[in-house]
């Protein structure tokens, strides 16, 4: 992406507080982009996905799941909906496969799947991040809606998403309106403006207790095992693999659950087995080194070791502690 002349990143702890205390700017994890296309797109999406896509206006975002017929996942997703289409965002590397997927079932159906692979997006989140947005002569959305944010002769979408913790939007767009949307920002409010890096907001997803599609489960994990509830809706109606999520809502829940560790020392690698009475319970997914909370972790883990707090072992010696999210 062109430079939008920002300061240098911030130090990890400065960078933090910054989004706790006041607003921070980053690149997002990069992405995907898929537009369906069309007056059948709401219908036809509605049918392969854990959200409710079918009454959605436009103007509105939501979140949710892809599903295989036995109801695992094949890739989360946020949406923006438009009057003619839908704007998923995907993990990076997986328009291609999804294409393919929603594909197959494509009959009669008025929809064009049509990749977007120009577009780039930041975010920009903490308490004062809603006046940066007014600052740059945007209007903010309110959670969990988009809207336009014109800079020179392109237009970025500003997407209000809807997660705990403080204010969080991000901004969509092909790279020179991305950069020219930042130096905006930054212009609006030059004492305001702080710029984070990819770490700070790893290190923010963990403490917030996130789990990412891809880091802390995959295509063998059911939606209920994300821990992001909101994205499943069980009103809907059929979509592929609702019976099988409907039955592990209804019938007692999922075996693995997302859960937090602190670690005694410096957190083991990624990968490393997790002991509960001498047997395997999870492996660790992601870590961190954090300012304010230590040597964390996540880990999908077995519902037998019990309600959190409880200590467990960790492959190679040490002990962590299992701790409910996010951390506190």
């Amino acid at each position: 992406m062109s430079n939008p002349n920002p300061p240098s990143p911030l130090p990890l702890a400065e960078a933090l507080a910054a989004l706790a205390e006041s607003a921070l700017a980053a690149p997002a994890p990069a992405a995907d982009f898929l537009d369906l296309v069309g007056p059948d797109a709401r219908r036809f999406l509605n049918g392969y996905v854990t959200c409710d896509t079918k009454s959605l206006p436009a103007g509105r975002l939501t979140r949710g799941f892809l599903t295989a017929l036995k109801g695992q996942v094949l890739a989360d997703f946020d949406l923006l909906a438009f009057d003619d289409r839908l704007r998923l965002r995907l993990p990076e590397g997986a328009s291609e496969s999804i294409a393919a997927h929603l594909g197959k079932y494509l009959l009669a159906d008025r929809v064009e799947l049509v990749p977007q692979p120009g577009l780039e997006r930041w975010t920009l989140r903490g308490p004062a991040a809603p006046a940066l947005v007014a600052g740059a002569g945007w209007p903010p959305p309110a959670p969990g809606e988009h809207g336009s944010a014109p800079v020179e002769a392109a237009t970025l979408r500003l997407a209000r998403m809807e997660r705990g913790g403080p204010p969080r939007f991000e901004l969509w767009g092909e790279a020179a309106a991305l950069a020219a949307g930042l130096e905006r920002l930054r212009a609006g409010a030059p004492e305001s403006w702080r710029v984070g890096s990819a770490e700070a907001l790893e290190v923010a997803r963990i403490e917030a207790g996130e789990l990412a599609f891809g880091v802390d489960f995959g295509i063998d994990a059911f939606p209920q095992e994300s821990g992001d509830d909101g994205a499943i809706s069980f009103t809907k109606g059929c979509y592929l693999g609702q019976e099988v999520v409907a039955r592990i809502h209804y019938r007692g829940g999922v075996q693995r659950i997302g859960r937090g560790l602190r670690f005694e020392s410096g957190p083991p690698p990624v990968g490393t087995a997790l002991l509960h009475d001498g047997r395997e319970a999870g492996r660790l997914t992601s870590r961190a080194l954090s300012p304010r909370c230590g040597p964390i972790g996540l880990a999908l883990l077995h519902r037998r070791i019990g309600e959190p707090p409880v200590e467990i072992g960790v492959e190679g010696g040490g002990r962590a502690t299992v701790v409910a999210l996010p951390f506190a």
